[in-house]
């Protein structure tokens, strides 16, 4: 078989793709936001233990929102993170899949179906994931703005409460690269999408 005729190799141009989207989002997302997520977490306990006290100031609704927000971003951004790793590690198995196959592409259609079903699920779960979190930030954001304005005066009782203005610049940081992040991975799974209807159309030997 010609190499121009071998139907692995427009799968193969499409998962290296898809591979490549996927470290592109975990080197230049989530790696850089990942100190913003633990000083939020870091805040959020201050914040939790200091409620009551707090919430004379800016209001009980404020930081019973942002608490419950931000430990809820937390568990989604960690939540993408593994399940980020989850999909790369599946798409670079199957590039060296594909490979090794080359040579008997029929025998190994029905393979390349399930694994490319499986990494198209874990793919789209993360698109939907990713944009909850961009959901979440918005409130997130506003709330730490608000606390950020009266940082001078809840500063003389908490000294901690001074961190909420880095983290705030950071939180607003996170978000410019999630919405980045969003349009990238929104477009890549309706190739994601292209790539499933193209396998299944594979005829097993």
């Amino acid at each position: 078989m010609a190499e121009a005729e071998n139907p692995l190799i427009p799968v193969q141009t499409k998962v290296a793709r898809i591979h490549a989207r996927l470290l592109e989002f975990f080197r230049n997302v989530l790696i850089k936001i990942k100190p913003v997520m633990m000083s939020l977490k870091g805040f959020l306990v201050n914040l939790k233990k200091s409620a009551k006290e707090i919430a004379q100031t800016v209001g009980k609704a404020a930081v019973d929102s942002v608490i419950k927000a931000g430990q809820k971003l937390l568990q989604i951004v960690a939540f993408v993170e593994k399940n980020t790793i989850v999909a790369i590690k599946m798409a670079t198995k199957m590039l060296a899949f594909i490979k090794k196959s080359m040579k008997f592409p029929e025998k190994v259609f029905k393979a390349i179906k399930a694994m490319v079903a499986r990494l198209a699920k874990v793919f789209r779960l993360i698109v939907t994931k990713v944009h909850e979190v961009m959901v979440i930030l918005n409130p997130i954001e506003t709330i730490l703005t608000v606390i950020d304005k009266m940082k001078m005066m809840l500063q003389l009782i908490f000294k901690w409460i001074t961190q909420v203005s880095g983290i705030s610049n950071g939180v607003k940081k996170a978000k410019a690269l999630i919405k980045k992040s969003v349009k990238m991975l929104k477009a890549e799974a309706k190739q994601v999408t292209e790539l499933v209807k193209e396998v299944n159309k594979l005829k097993p030997a």
